[in-house]
């Protein structure tokens, strides 16, 4: 019974936080879809993110979660959607900036390197230290590896690791390319040499700790970045195709993710990502999984854009939120492993209130010193966009 209070009052949060302030969108409104509003679905997003890795913890620990199980399937909508997010962005300020790739280093890239080392550093102490008292030890090749970021000691970071790679790829292409599209088609070019690396380098042996590229959430959502910079470049023809064809367009789209949740529920429950440990050919499954979970972050991302053709969104907490979504992510598991014994000792309907609350005082601290090292003068409601 407390894990379905805690599941129908995670959709009900979820629900207010999303449709606080939200309005029917003027018919005359022809965009309705800017880096504002990605930041505020992306701030929605990282507390369904907070309530997955809860789930992924829970359920490594051998407990019965209930229905707190159902926010397990749709980890790759959220952190896809994140992905398209960033590609949207990157390429609509290049667009309409000239001078946009100057300073980019430091108004990007810095922007997830500062929060990604902190974090890591948080966690590599808190691993040694539990090394020290479960009298095992780093090998040197791991520690050294950590400290430079190569090897994760939380694989939840993998996240960070791989916009870090896409912002540098950016900068480095864009730098040098004059028209959107050459820069969109080496950009997919370089996701999906990435994916590719991810297939085939097969799964961590920790279930916590491994190095780049081990596991499928490094290549089931990252393909989303170049769909975003295509959606930025075709965006008012997209938009107006939208706008014209809404009804269909939203009865097929909600049509097609009811079918693909069936059968992804049914692949996850086959391991269809995991058969490497027991079949010598297992990329044939590998590429199913990937092909649908693929079709399911882009029809989640459309039914995505059309509600937001008709209800414009926007209120204080979904801008807070926002702002500090990556440190969230990147704060996240510690927190869930710190006060797992009130778990133990209260159960979920204290547990996962306290991690969320937990989480949230993290991420707003990191996102703090962040500010503080990269110089900059900005406040939690103030709506700006870095």
């Amino acid at each position: 019974m407390d894990h379905k209070i805690v599941f129908y009052a995670g959709l009900a949060l979820m629900a207010f936080i999303l449709l606080a302030g939200a309005t029917l969108r003027p018919k005359e409104e022809k965009t309705f879809f800017d880096r504002v509003t990605c930041k505020e679905i992306q701030g929605l997003l990282a507390v369904f993110i907070m309530f997955h890795h809860i789930v992924i913890f829970l359920n490594e620990k051998g407990r019965s979660i209930g229905p707190l199980f159902n926010f397990f399937y749709y980890g790759i909508l959220a952190v896809g959607f994140f992905f398209f997010c960033s590609g949207f962005g990157l390429l609509k300020r290049w667009i309409t900036d000239k001078n946009y790739i100057q300073g980019f280093m430091k108004r990007r890239v810095f922007t997830v390197l500062v929060p990604f080392f902190f974090c890591n550093y948080i966690y590599l102490t808190r691993a040694i230290i539990g090394n020290f008292g479960s009298k095992t030890n780093f090998r040197l090749s791991e520690l050294v590896g950590s400290f430079f970021g190569f090897y994760l000691v939380n694989m939840e970071m993998w996240f960070a690791v791989e916009i870090m790679i896409l912002y540098l790829a950016f900068r480095i292409v864009f730098a040098r390319v004059k028209r959107p599209l050459t820069g969109i088609i080496i950009m997919t070019a370089v996701v999906i040499a990435m994916m590719a690396i991810g297939l085939l380098s097969g799964h961590p042996q920790s279930e916590t700790m491994s190095y780049w590229f081990k596991g499928e959430w490094w290549y089931n959502t990252i393909f989303m970045f170049p769909l975003g910079m295509i959606y930025a470049f075709k965006e008012e023809r997209i938009n107006t195709f939208i706008r014209k064809a809404f009804g269909t367009l939203l009865a097929l789209t909600v049509l097609l993710i009811m079918l693909i949740d069936y059968y992804h529920r049914i692949l996850i429950s086959k391991g269809i990502f995991w058969t490497d440990s027991f079949k010598t050919n297992h990329l044939p499954d590998k590429l199913l999984g990937l092909g649908l979970e693929t079709v399911f972050e882009i029809a989640f991302i459309f039914l995505v854009l059309l509600i937001l053709s008709r209800v414009r969104i926007g209120n204080s907490i979904l801008r807070a939120l926002g702002k500090i979504s990556l440190e969230i992510i990147m704060m996240n598991y510690l927190v869930i492993d710190i006060l797992y014994f009130l778990y133990e000792k209260y159960g979920i309907l204290v547990y996962v209130p306290a991690v969320m609350a937990g989480t949230l005082i993290c991420a707003a601290a990191v996102y703090w010193i962040k500010n503080i090292v990269l110089e900059r003068r900005t406040r939690f409601f103030d709506g700006k966009i870095q």
